[in-house]
């Protein structure tokens, strides 16, 4: 099988209309809530903990290279666990590894809000990433196995919707829970969510294995994986603060390299942890880079707007969460909305209409000068990030033969979870260094700031670019109508 292959394909249109009659049942909507739920709070946690990084560090005696490991190591664990999904899909109970995930998390969860030193909190924040591990992979195949082709989008959407939203009420609920509690609030309050989720889960979620297929792994597979995906992410965090020195490029070296051994090695396995021969499809391997590019941007200008904000500005971090409220809502509200479109258009008509947004409104805010300009900008930036993230995430999945689902998505999930720890880095690295820049030619710490968001966002204006040019060419290479996979399976 290859892109091209026009036998047993149809367009967009003709394959709804062949299973248009199929709805979306309850209970699979169900089971999408309870397990985006799940997602929707590790998200939550990291967010509002941020706003809880300086008093952190006040009461644990930690530097900010320190705390940050709250975050990184949130997402090394992540990256770790992520290439597993496949196996544990095809091994165990689909109920069964929700219903782990919910306690993994849930156990993680109790231990902060009990935590009484920084081990403790990290060690209960390294909990909740394997937790998530197993939910967040777990939600994406289940929506390709088990949603009506025509309702993919759709569904992937209200995804998009709940994990959107967490941003956005994130950085508030910290605020609140700061202003009026303390930082263990943040953990007691999820507990009531994850019981939620759990009842909801437990009552619905359906069994996605397939008849004799019994999975399996490779620890030798899974360590490379692990040094790999790790290595890039510990070498771009801790690239500003290595000062770019040999530990980063020797860090980065092995980490290629270990993927590198990982991919020969699964090219040569019967049955490889992770099928890496998805890439072999043009139109999933474009779609990835557009994940990884479009992430990472979402992601970077999300991290530097509070700091152009609180440091530029002057603002608290309440106003700043409030001023990027409209934008976030506008995220999380259209992407369901642009995700019930796919079925009766082309979705990289819409991922190439969302860069071209995505440029033009990373040059505005370059310009803006003033946090009225910051909040209607923001709210055009996430609304043409809306265009890219769904649209590519359902167009990327659809390339591949139904038998690559839980492959699939591994990978799409671990390039995700790559492109928040390299976007954060990048942003990181670019306003630090513009703004130590800044004031060593003698401008004032909110005039430095201001100048080093603006020098910083060429950068991201040069990658909604570069993504606008890939999509440009999947829209020619990839399937523009989809194989009945159902045939390829």
């Amino acid at each position: 099988m290859t892109e091209t292959t026009t036998s047993h394909t149809v367009n967009d249109g003709e394959r709804a209309g062949n299973i248009g009659g199929r709805g979306v049942g309850g209970a699979l909507i169900i089971t999408v809530v309870a397990l985006a739920l799940l997602t929707f709070l590790g998200i939550l946690s990291e967010t509002s903990l941020n706003i809880a990084y300086s008093a952190l560090m006040e009461e644990f005696a930690i530097s900010a290279s320190v705390v940050q490991w709250l975050t990184t190591g949130y997402l090394l664990l992540l990256a770790v666990a992520i290439p597993s999904s496949p196996f544990l899909v095809r091994r165990f109970p689909t109920k069964t590894l929700f219903i782990t995930a919910v306690v993994i998390f849930s156990a993680g969860t109790l231990l902060g809000a009990l935590a009484m030193n920084f081990p403790m909190l990290l060690a209960a924040r390294l909990i909740m990433a394997l937790g998530t591990g197993v939910s967040l992979p777990l939600l994406t195949t289940i929506i390709l196995e088990k949603a009506p082709f025509d309702q993919r989008g759709m569904m992937l959407g209200l995804v998009s919707l709940v994990t959107c939203a967490a941003p956005a009420i994130g950085p508030v609920f910290g605020g609140v829970v700061m202003e009026y509690l303390n930082w263990h609030w943040i953990f007691i309050i999820m507990l009531p969510f994850l019981a939620l989720s759990l009842i909801m889960g437990t009552a619905t979620v359906p069994d996605i294995r397939k008849p004799g297929d019994k999975g399996s792994i490779s620890l030798p597979s899974l360590l490379l994986a692990a040094i790999g995906l790790s290595g890039i992410i510990v070498a771009v965090s801790f690239f500003s603060e290595w000062h770019g020195d040999w530990r980063v490029w020797s860090t980065l070296a092995v980490a290629i390299v270990a993927l590198a051994v990982f991919t020969r090695m699964q090219l040569r396995m019967e049955r490889p942890l992770v099928e890496v021969r998805t890439f072999s499809h043009p139109g999933f391997a474009l779609g990835i880079l557009i994940i990884l590019l479009s992430s990472g941007t979402v992601l970077g200008v999300n991290f530097l707007l509070p700091i152009l904000l609180q440091r530029g500005y002057g603002e608290s971090s309440m106003i700043s969460a409030l001023i990027l409220l409209p934008g976030a809502v506008i995220g999380a509200v259209g992407a369901p909305l642009i995700g019930t479109l796919l079925k009766k258009h082309y979705p990289p008509k819409f991922i190439i209409c969302g860069f071209v947004a995505l440029a033009a409104v990373n040059v505005a805010l370059m310009l803006a000068g003033s946090i009225w300009a910051v909040a209607v900008f923001y709210l055009l930036f996430m609304g043409g990030a809306s265009f890219v993230l769904v649209p590519d995430q359902t167009h990327t999945l659809n390339q591949l033969p139904m038998r690559m689902n839980a492959d699939g998505s591994a990978v799409l999930n671990t390039v995700q979870q790559l492109a928040g720890a390299i976007g954060t880095a990048v942003a990181s690295t670019l306003i630090t260094e513009f703004a130590a820049s800044a004031t060593a030619s003698g401008a004032d710490r909110g005039g430095a700031y201001l100048q080093a968001f603006s020098r910083s966002m060429t950068v991201f204006v040069g990658l909604a670019v570069v993504g606008l040019i890939i999509a440009l060419i999947m829209a020619k290479v990839s399937i523009r109508g989809v194989e009945l996979r159902e045939v390829d399976s």
